[in-house]
């Protein structure tokens, strides 16, 4: 029999009535129905994370247990979520397209023309079945801990989608110790736990997620169900916070400055194989100064900026340490297949900075002062000039349709199926991963049959990848299409087709051979006018089958704000 983890003396004290409130309709089929071989499914997402933040992509960051996780599994290094949190968080947990999920848009930059289309409904809508609907039906435990951003309302919370145990962070982000929201038109942040809002809990955002998985595990314990484990970090977005002896690890750690730092985690890509020698590479962002021009003052601000998020990120690990080993004593982790993905990245904005909301953050975090930076009181964003040392050599950020935005580290470990200690540049999108999930875990035939009111899964299984069939996931011709707010792409093969609005890009579409070009350094739009035209004829059939309206370029952001802050 099967024994799932206790947490340290952690013991769930909600009563009878609020857990029976938070289930979904369907009953478990009996346990002697379902094998007891099948994997339990740990499932990491982290929020902002950029390509190159993890040490096993180059970073200086000290990650060892995602690293020795990685070694022991399948490193993706073309991976690709949407350029922003919800409609990432929406494919991941779907295998459906954003416009078809709810998430067209993010539910806070909704245009008037897109507002109540199909698709565009703001949420994680019922004509999809998420991740947890499927696993549950088929006899699977399903727990979700950490920051949803899917829905306000109870029918879209995780206690409605599936998960048999959850505890939610609704909004995207916001203080890492209080309840303080990230903003001033999202004030306060709103928490569930099994379907019931509550009041925070005390302790830093990534332990207190961490306890409320375990402990919902634990309800889980001398039945032989295997589990479906979401923990999804507030870590790494701004505020970037940390524990103090995190926080004293780091404290001097970037006080070379970001061109030397920048410099190094590109020589140590080349040294892992990650970057080609030979290629070309992009110089420092051109909105960025140099670090030898900035007085000595602007520049222990701006090192203490980057060791807040330096600090974030192996916290982040050591949290992710402690879940694998709980799992390890109690004979689990063995059973475990665990995924690790960000679900964008790297973001440069910097509300804290913007004038109109100064007072706010003044008033509700309390201590700015650059010597509280990554301490609770304060609100520490990076900006542009070290979100670059998390894509490196990639194009634009967190928001964009170019590869900095969008392609992001993720791998899989299963030891006890997928030879591990092995890398793959297949181009792999995030609709990709639950029916590969699906297929690892056995779901997809004991799971209902295909239902006409739901979307079908648009992503495909890389099963046969990862078991060394075959050395890529799509077949030739195959193409990926994607739209999001401000950017569009279409992949097929090695190939992109891109198109950014400002400030990320000039609003004309570009095409590039990511094989020889990861940095979109060469348009090859003029030296390949039939390759383009092609492409561009499909994602024409793209934008008219999945339904997308494109964002208007003159759209108030400010105003699509107000009007979210207002409807809430």
């Amino acid at each position: 029999m099967r024994r799932l983890v206790k947490v340290w003396g952690f013991v769930c004290s909600f009563t009878a009535l609020a857990f029976a409130s938070c289930t979904t309709q369907r009953q478990p089929p009996p346990a002697e129905d379902h094998a007891t071989d099948r994997p339990n499914v740990l499932f990491i997402i982290a929020d902002d994370l950029g390509f190159a933040d993890l040490g096993l992509y180059g970073a200086e960051v000290d990650t060892p247990r995602l690293d020795a996780l990685a070694a022991s599994g399948v490193q993706f290094t073309n991976f690709h979520t949407a350029a922003t949190c919800s409609p990432s968080r929406a494919m991941l947990l779907t295998g459906v397209d954003n416009h078809r999920n709810g998430l067209g848009s993010m539910r806070e930059f909704l245009t008037p023309d897109q507002r109540g289309a199909p698709g565009y409904e703001g949420f994680l809508n019922d004509r999809v079945l998420t991740l947890a609907e499927r696993m549950s039906e088929a006899g699977y435990f399903t727990a979700f801990s950490g920051k949803w951003h899917l829905g306000m309302a109870p029918d879209q919370w995780p206690a409605a989608r599936g998960f048999d145990r959850s505890f939610s962070l609704l909004e995207g982000s916001g203080d890492n110790w209080t309840s303080v929201g990230p903003a001033p038109i999202v004030p306060e942040l709103t928490f569930t736990r099994n379907g019931v809002q509550v009041d925070r809990p005390t302790g830093f955002s990534s332990a207190l997620f961490v306890d409320e998985l375990m402990s919902g595990l634990a309800q889980n314990e001398d039945t032989d169900r295997p589990f479906l484990a979401v923990l999804s970090f507030q870590a790494v977005h701004w505020p970037h916070h940390a524990p103090d002896d995190m926080l004293e690890k780091y404290a001097n750690a970037y006080d070379e400055g970001w061109d030397v730092i920048r410099a190094r985690r590109h020589a140590r890509m080349v040294e892992l194989g990650l970057l080609d020698a030979a290629g070309s590479t992009r110089s420092r962002d051109p909105n960025v100064p140099a670090w030898s021009s900035l007085s000595a003052e602007r520049r222990a601000v701006e090192s203490r900026r980057m060791a807040a998020y330096a600090a974030m990120t192996e916290d982040m690990d050591r949290e992710v340490g402690r879940v694998l080993d709980a799992l390890a004593s109690q004979g689990e982790l063995e059973h475990t297949l665990v995924v690790f993905v960000s679900d964008n990245g790297p973001d440069p904005s910097e509300p804290d900075l913007a004038p109109r909301a100064k007072a706010w953050y003044t008033a509700h975090y309390g201590d700015l002062s650059p010597a509280n930076t990554g301490r609770p009181g304060s609100f520490p964003s990076y900006g542009p000039q070290w979100a670059q040392l998390g894509t490196v050599q990639l194009r634009h950020y967190k928001g964009s349709s170019a590869e900095g935005g969008m392609r992001v580290p993720f791998f899989l470990s299963y030891p006890a199926r997928i030879q591990g200690g092995r890398r793959t540049d297949a181009f792999a999108f995030a609709t990709d991963l639950v029916p590969t999930l699906l297929e690892l875990t056995g779901v997809s035939g004991a799971a209902s049959p295909p239902d006409e009111r739901f979307h079908p899964i648009d992503g495909r299984s890389f099963v046969p990848l990862l078991e060394g069939e075959r050395d890529h996931i799509h077949s030739d011709g195959h193409v990926t299409g994607y739209e999001l707010m401000t950017g569009s792409a279409l992949f097929e093969g090695d190939l992109k087709l891109s198109k950014a609005l400002p400030p990320s890009g000039d609003g004309r579409w570009k095409l590039f051979d990511l094989k020889q070009d990861p940095g979109e350094l060469e348009d090859l739009r003029e030296t390949a006018p039939e390759t383009f035209d092609r492409l561009m004829a499909r994602y024409e059939r793209y934008v008219e089958e999945y339904g997308v309206i494109h964002m208007d370029p003159d759209f108030d952001v400010f105003k699509a704000l107000t009007t979210a802050a207002e409807d809430r």
